[in-house]
């Protein structure tokens, strides 16, 4: 039997609960794997056979070993695993980055082996979204995330009138002027979502990060930012003692803003 017909034997219940463009993609993978993986198997195949001949002649006459069991069979051993393992990461990859889900590939891998099919991983995915569609996972894992940032919330989040400051959260470098050196991108996440239910970051505050990763040297990044066309979200200053303060439009909104994705 050909290639392609085992490949349209396969069903693809699971596809049919995900959009079409991620069936298609997933679909294309498998596809893409299943003569890799064939091939692979095949030479396998072939040199242990061969392996195996000359095992038993050198057992016989004390000849020259010309097969290695290592370089040769352990070798594309190897090279089947890591081709299954990158089968999987693609596809996970492909919903994680899609969805902003962080999905565990270590269990898929553990749990199959090179025989797997794209609705094996699909199956999985949606077996660790518990329940949730991808939105809601999404939602959940950035709140969680975000609050994780947070280290004693009594005595370093502060809500006064319509602002939140947060102390010790900006992590700088300065060698060469004041830059970003990490942080803030879970923060900018979330606040994005307050601002539009986006689980991706809002372009104004990407361009904030942005300029704060070039540093002082090339942008005014200790002024206030202000953000005019927002509804929830007025402005954000960050300061050299490592402080962030968040103005909201009103004190409503700065109260539900740390409430919800600030204190655990």
């Amino acid at each position: 039997m050909s290639i392609l017909n085992k490949l349209n034997e396969i069903t693809i219940d699971n596809t049919k609960r995900i959009f079409e463009k991620d069936s298609e993609f997933c679909v294309n993978q498998y596809y893409l794997y299943v003569p890799a993986r064939d091939a692979l198997q095949k030479a396998l195949d072939i040199i242990k056979a061969e392996y195996e001949k000359e095992e038993s002649s050198v057992n016989n006459t004390n000849s020259f070993r010309y097969l290695d069991k290592y370089d040769d069979i352990k070798h594309l051993e190897k090279r089947l695993e890591q081709t299954k393992n990158n089968f999987i990461f693609q596809i996970v990859f492909h919903f994680s980055r899609k969805y902003n889900v962080r999905f565990n590939s270590n269990i898929i891998i553990e749990k199959y082996d090179i025989n797997l099919t794209h609705n094996d991983i699909i199956g999985e995915i949606y077996e660790q979204l518990n329940g949730c569609s991808f939105e809601e996972k999404a939602v959940q894992e950035l709140i969680d995330t975000t609050k994780n940032t947070i280290y004693d919330f009594n005595n370093n989040v502060s809500i006064k009138k319509s602002s939140v400051s947060i102390n010790n959260y900006v992590w700088w470098s300065t060698w060469s002027g004041f830059c970003l050196k990490s942080g803030l991108t879970d923060l900018y996440r979330a606040l994005s979502h307050f601002e539009n239910g986006c689980t991706k970051t809002l372009e104004p505050l990407d361009q904030m990060l942005k300029q704060l990763r070039y540093g002082d040297r090339d942008y005014d990044i200790f002024s206030k930012y202000e953000f005019e066309d927002f509804e929830k979200i007025e402005s954000i200053k960050v300061f050299k003692n490592s402080k962030i303060t968040i103005q909201f439009k009103t004190h409503a909104l700065a109260q539900e803003f740390a409430n919800t994705y600030l204190r655990k």
